[in-house]
């Protein structure tokens, strides 16, 4: 049977080979140099461009002294063909792919450009493939978006003249190109030398770093630069991203280890060591509770894990479910509170508002009691009305107070009000909160014997606040200096 030949081409090359191959296979690869000879000459077909347009375009003294492109192309590519023939389809798709980028290049040049260029732009294109170009010619075509093989810039002063240059134009894409080459060219010791030396270059590699959330490179590139700080922050940021409670608390020591090992870095290392003395009481603290069947679970039930919570918070859940708890437990308030150095205010804020949310008042005056008393809660029971302090305004006091739906009792309050030492404050907080009892103290401590008969012509007949204000209006010590006839209610 006769075999029909077909002409060699790129877009299908197995079937140009079995096509021109000899149907047996003991001929399968005799004719390994025709399959040369005819990739040689799909290659100098890419030029034969320059042939139609030889009658308006001078031949150039390159032209005339070097070799012909497609020679270069051809003996650069052909040349390197394996004689073993299982790869001979692997050299015809390369070849095929560097015809195509070069025909698509040469495409848009004589599209855009008149016949001299062209002509000039081919010789480019033949010679740039095995030449460096000039460096501001390579960063131009960066910035240009076009094709550049930085791999032709070898040695130490090409590159470091390359990343020089790609400063000089303030382009950040640029830039970070260059830096991307010379990080995966030169050693690391040189490449972060480098870096040091400039600033622009080792910016827009820690933004690339970032964005790409490599923490690994970007916090040993951040320490290699002296950025101690930006690196144990880092580092910290990462530990914290760790779902699992014990691989947290140990890339958190690690932290502290090395990141935050700077002396000039102690405080934040001390508040390091603080969140991971936390988490290692709230974990075991958390999984007690998962089980914990009591009453006040039960009143107050438990809706989110106590783990990964601030302080503030972890005081707040210590005083509502454990206060009661013993002193060497890890749940008990005053432990918390000495362990992470909580300040009166924060302590008492909010201690009070767990305790009222329970309604706990004996409880919330004790807390408001001085921290003298502090040491013995049975003792301070005994004590006779000792005096309250608060060390944030009364007035946030009673709203801590009134929050919740059951309203602290009136006794309670009288005794607040009246540790109140502005007299202006405290009748304004009476009269808020309609303490009537503390209103006519304040009202007869001021002599205001007027305004104190307007307040008692609104008080119900027969109750204690209207007897002991028609008593303070009709004991004439109060008055001496008003001289006023006695109040007969109406």
């Amino acid at each position: 049977m006769a075999h029909i030949k077909k002409k060699f081409t790129f877009d299908h090359p197995e079937d140009s080979y079995w096509n021109e191959s000899a149907s047996n296979s003991s001929s399968l690869f005799d004719d390994l140099p025709s399959k040369q000879w005819a990739a040689r000459a799909a290659v100098d077909s890419l030029f034969d461009q320059r042939e139609v347009l030889s009658a308006k375009v001078e031949t150039s003294p390159l032209h005339e002294g070097g070799p012909s492109a497609a020679s270069v192309v051809s003996e650069c590519s052909v040349s390197s063909l394996p004689s073993d023939a299982n790869r001979l389809d692997l050299d015809y798709s390369r070849l095929k792919a560097e015809h195509r980028k070069l025909q698509r290049y040469l495409e848009i040049i004589i599209t855009d450009s008149p016949p001299p260029a062209i002509f000039l732009c081919a010789q480019a294109v033949r010679y740039d493939r095995y030449r460096a170009p000039d460096i501001k010619e390579a960063v131009r075509r960066l910035l240009k978006g076009d094709p550049v093989s930085l791999e032709w810039y070898r040695s130490k002063e090409e590159k470091l003249q390359l990343l020089d240059a790609a400063i000089d134009i303030i382009d950040g894409n640029v830039i970070l190109t260059v830096v991307l080459f010379l990080k995966n060219t030169l050693m690391d010791s040189l490449f972060r030398d480098i870096l040091l030396r400039r600033p622009q270059a080792a910016d827009e590699y820690i933004s690339y770093l970032k964005l790409n959330r490599d923490y690994d490179e970007l916090t040993t590139t951040l320490f290699a630069l002296g950025r101690n700080a930006d690196a144990a922050m880092v580092e910290f940021s990462a530990a914290v991203r760790h779902q699992v409670h014990e691989q947290k608390i140990q890339a958190l020591r690690k932290c502290v280890r090395s990141g935050f090992s700077d002396p000039f870095l102690a405080p934040e290392a001390a508040v390091v060591n603080d969140y991971v003395s936390l988490l290692e009481r709230q974990i075991p603290i958390n999984v007690a509770d998962d089980q914990n069947k009591s009453a006040t679970f039960s009143a107050f039930p438990k809706n989110a894990s106590l783990v990964g919570r601030s302080v503030i918070s972890t005081y707040y859940y210590c005083c509502l479910y454990h206060y009661d708890d013993p002193a060497h437990s890890l749940a008990n308030p005053n432990n918390v509170r000495d362990a992470f150095r909580l300040t009166d205010k924060e302590t008492v804020w909010t201690c009070v508002s767990a305790l009222a949310r329970q309604s706990r008042w004996p409880d919330v005056e004790r807390a408001l009691q001085p921290k003298t008393f502090l040491g013995s809660l049975h003792s301070r029971a005994v004590l006779n009305s000792p005096k309250l302090l608060c060390p944030f305004s009364w007035q946030n006091l009673f709203h801590i107070l009134y929050l919740n739906s059951t309203a602290p009792p009136k006794d309670l309050l009288c005794r607040i009000l009246r540790a109140v030492s502005d007299s202006d404050q405290r009748l304004k907080l009476a009269e808020k909160y309609d303490v009537c009892e503390i209103v006519i103290e304040c009202l007869v401590a001021q002599k205001d014997r007027l305004r104190l008969s307007k307040f008692a012509s609104k008080l119900a007949l027969n109750t204690p606040d209207a007897y002991k204000a028609l008593a303070a209006l009709n004991n004439a010590v109060h008055w001496v200096e008003v001289n006023l006839l006695p109040y007969i209610p109406t």
